[in-house]
């Protein structure tokens, strides 16, 4: 029946810088979400090979990712004993669910989306109600690490293996009631339900094993890998069983007789997840090759490429218009821009002779421009390709780049403790920003363009006038700047340092308004006139910005605050915390609205 399938590589993307651990589809196909020993997960487009986000925000390795039913939420579980919720449309974290003592390998969500499943090094399963984030249950009674999780197809039913005989456990989730199926000598590593729920498929040493349910018998043997078999997927109609080894190939079986169809190989390393598109005939695999690819059973054509660099992609930015993103690599020197929607790399931007450091989008997006460790800035015309301009005058590299509001200037930073401002239409230079004693960490532009701010190592921000080039303050006090921000009413500044201050200037008089010690994080309000920011006491405080009257103490967290945003519309503020909780204030008053936090069995 499957003799004849012809398995090509749709399309192959190479962008996390570590190994990739995890994957799965998106419930309508159109994404994948891929998770990396980088700490960070990522969401990419089916269709094109181009990744829509970049999850950050754990601190070690993501273990495993899981898309809600609903495909609205992301879960990840993590070797730092978190699991993450994030949101597929924003890529904002908005949940955390802590509990377990140990690496959480696994996680996944009930058919109906109302529950979820971890499973971690810590012998034990724990039961999570999506909505609130309570821990629900803690199922006991494994010796060793959990391997792998499964949920029956109507939710009533849940599957957990570990290493050792006759650890394969079938639990009831309502009552907690477990059953053994035995059958695997040592290794289990891997469960999976049927589409109709029926069937029972595991993966150990080399073999992998059909259940019936309900009666707890063994149905085949699925024997030919010579190692280890990890990973189990079913067709969507439940007529095909696909497994993955570390032999580094994948297998299609006749789920009903147990007979092998057909061999997968093209990986060059450990294969460590597999996922059968919902609604197309596809099968994705990632492997610890750092790639991710995407096999099309029967047609053979392939679609896309997202590869091109030479060596790891170094940085990613966005088209202003949305219709392509430019890719820089470590170590080949070049630019790639990318069509978002066909995948298809438009243009290759050589010309550098270092290693590209920095790059940067005009406002209009027609222009892009690109700062190098040559010493040069390079212009070059989105549409056609071509380079219009070199920007030379630096004598070291360029760390830091920014377009003016208006589009019309370019101001880059540098390595050799100067700040340029270009001319974009003729390449010259208008003005050279001579003051920093050390290297130039950033620069912005003021919302209007009439000033710029950069930070430097030398511990000074300083603000400049863009019409003259002269220096109108020098604003010292920040020990090691690495990051400036200017309010949207062009006010005020911040400036953050490596001390762990954050000081409030006034633009207007260059004078330090506040000085936050202890206070690490900080976040301007969308609607203007208010900051807030958190520090090591554990308090978050809103100030108004004009006066610098503390508007608000929010007191509730015990430990450091290690986050803090603002909702879109400025009315609420969420901070999260190093006391395993995150809370939603009303910013309006001050009221706390939401905890999320550690729940204790």
């Amino acid at each position: 029946m499957y003799s004849t399938l012809n398995w090509k590589t749709l399309w192959t993307s190479e962008s996390h810088s570590g190994k990739v651990t995890s994957m799965m589809y998106s419930p309508n196909g159109n994404q994948i979400a891929s998770g990396s020993s980088d700490h960070t997960s990522q969401l990419w487009d089916v269709r094109t090979g181009m990744c829509i986000h970049t999850l950050n925000g754990h601190d070690a390795e993501v273990r495993s990712i899981a898309y809600s039913p609903q495909g609205n939420q992301i879960a990840s579980s993590s070797n730092d004993m978190t699991v993450k919720v994030w949101d597929v449309e924003s890529g904002e974290c908005c949940h955390i669910w802590i509990g377990h003592t140990d690496k959480i390998s696994g996680v996944i969500y009930s058919p109906n989306g109302t529950q979820a499943a971890s499973r971690s090094d810590d012998c034990t399963v724990r039961i999570w109600d999506v909505e609130t984030g309570n821990c629900l249950h803690v199922l006991k009674g494994h010796g060793r690490p959990i391997e792998e999780i499964a949920y029956s197809p109507q939710g009533h039913q849940l599957a957990s293996a570990s290493i050792g005989f006759g650890n394969l456990r079938l639990w009831d989730v309502a009552t907690g009631e477990c059953h053994r199926l035995r059958g695997h000598d040592v290794y289990i590593y891997f469960v999976v339900y049927s589409p109709n729920g029926n069937q029972l498929a595991s993966g150990g040493y080399k073999e992998a094993r059909v259940w019936d349910v309900d009666r707890g018998v063994c149905l085949h043997v699925l024997q030919g890998h010579t190692d280890d078999v990890r990973y189990i997927v079913y067709s969507p109609q439940g007529d095909m069983i696909v497994t993955s080894s570390d032999d580094r190939t994948v297998r299609l079986w006749d789920a009903a007789t147990g007979v092998c169809q057909q061999t997968l190989t093209g990986h060059s390393n450990k294969i460590t997840s597999i996922m059968f598109s919902p609604k197309e005939n596809r099968v994705a695999s990632s492997s610890l090759d750092t790639t991710v690819r995407l096999w099309d059973i029967g047609v053979g054509a392939s679609r896309h490429s997202s590869s091109g660099h030479n060596t790891g992609v170094k940085g990613v930015k966005c088209s202003p218009r949305g219709d392509n993103v430019a890719t820089y690599s470590k170590d080949d020197m070049t630019v790639r821009i990318w069509d978002v929607e066909t995948g298809v790399c438009r243009h290759v931007l050589r010309g550098h002779t270092r290693d590209v450091e920095s790059v940067d989008y005009s406002p209009q997006g027609d222009q892009i421009a690109t700062g190098s460790w040559d010493d040069t800035v390079r212009l070059w015309n989105i549409e056609s390709g071509a380079g219009t301009h070199i920007l030379k005058g630096h004598n070291s590299g360029i760390l830091a780049m920014a377009y003016s509001p208006q589009g019309d200037q370019l101001a880059s930073g540098s390595f050799d403790d100067t700040t340029r401002l270009w001319d974009v239409k003729s390449g010259e230079c208008r003005h050279a920003l001579i003051g920093h004693t050390s290297y130039v960490r950033d620069i912005v532009y003021s919302p209007n363009g009439n000033q710029l701010f950069s930070c430097g190592y030398d511990s000074t921000v300083r603000v400049w006038d863009v019409e003259t080039g002269t220096c109108n303050f020098i604003l010292i006090g920040s020990q090691s700047a690495y990051r400036v921000a200017c309010s949207p009413q062009n006010d005020t500044i911040l400036s953050m340092s490596a001390d762990q201050t954050i000081r409030v200037w006034d633009v207007g008089t260059g004078k330090c308004r506040h000085i936050f010690l202890g206070h690490n994080v900080i976040a301007y309000s969308p609607r203007g006139g208010q900051i807030a920011s958190g520090g090591e006491d554990g308090t978050v405080k809103v100030w108004d910005t004009a006066s610098g009257d503390c508007l608000w103490i929010f007191i509730g967290h015990r430990d450091h605050i290690s986050k803090i945003v603002y909702s879109s519309r400025g009315d609420f503020v969420v901070s999260a915390c190093y006391d395993s909780s995150v809370r939603l204030w009303n910013a309006t008053s001050g009221q706390c609205q939401a905890v999320i936090q550690d729940f204790q069995d």
